[in-house]
């Protein structure tokens, strides 16, 4: 890599993988303790090693740029594909769908393989950090189709919510579309949570498709779809995160 004007080198690990659009640096810190992380061919084995301008930086094997101009677009992810770069088992990621030119693109909030919907696909850190972080409570928006039939008593405990695994999860809105169909506000980001709730409530998850993420939305896009994202919704995106960030951390924020 060429060192860049505005950067003082070395830099630590952490902070230089947040710069590649990998999330925030404490999310980055678990990338380098699943030993996902490697400098000159070498696994990094240490949280406060220092990268210099000339070094040579994979993540699973893909070799990280700094990006040098931010990059946002849509995917729409079909079901049955997964998020992530490689999947154990052989299946579909949906790098497999994309071309190679945006291969160093990474998707903020990830889908289960079952389910499908809309993935924000960018390289820069900051806006992945603010959609990531539980701190800043960044609503996504979901279709749930789901047998039996809903009773309407348990909108009300999807609301209160429950505890999974020690912690308690918990939607922000539910509408009740029809008896097989809601429509879910979660600001939380927990694994699998709409269908672990739900289970817990003794529904089975049918159909899960996510059809926003903030002020984004899905619209008419399909299965396997990917567009940029107009100026208009990239400021939409960050004055969703500037109004987000003017509270205090102690502060719930309202889901946007």
């Amino acid at each position: 890599m060429k060192a860049q004007p505005g950067v003082l080198w070395p830099i630590r690990i952490n902070r230089y993988l947040a710069s590649c659009g990998l999330g925030s640096r404490r999310s980055c810190e678990d990338l380098v303790r699943e030993g996902r992380i490697k400098v000159n061919g070498q696994i990094v084995r240490t949280l406060g090693q220092k990268i210099s301008a000339e070094d040579k930086v994979e993540i699973d094997g893909f070799l990280l740029l700094r990006p040098q101009q931010k990059q946002y677009f849509l995917f729409y992810k079909p079901r049955g594909i997964v998020c992530s770069r490689k999947d154990p088992f052989g299946g579909k990621t949906i790098y497999d769908l994309l071309p190679s030119s945006l291969h160093h693109l990474f998707s903020v909030g990830r889908l289960d393989k079952d389910s499908e919907g809309l993935l924000l696909l960018t390289n820069d850190g900051l806006l992945a950090n603010a959609v990531l972080h539980p701190r800043y409570h960044f609503a996504k928006t979901y279709i749930v189709t789901l047998c039996p039939s809903f009773e309407e008593k348990h909108q009300k405990d999807l609301l209160k919510g429950m505890y999974i695994e020690g912690k308690r999860a918990k939607a922000d809105k539910v509408i009740i579309e029809n008896k097989n169909t809601l429509k879910i506000v979660l600001s939380q980001g927990m694994k699998r949570q709409i269908r672990t709730m739900l289970s817990l409530l003794g529904y089975k998850v049918n159909r899960l498709r996510r059809v926003a993420l903030g002020p984004l939305t899905l619209k008419r896009m399909k299965p396997g779809e990917l567009r940029s994202l107009t100026e208009r919704e990239i400021k939409s995106l960050y004055g969703a995160f500037e109004l987000l960030t003017q509270k205090g951390p102690g502060q719930k924020n309202n889901p946007i």
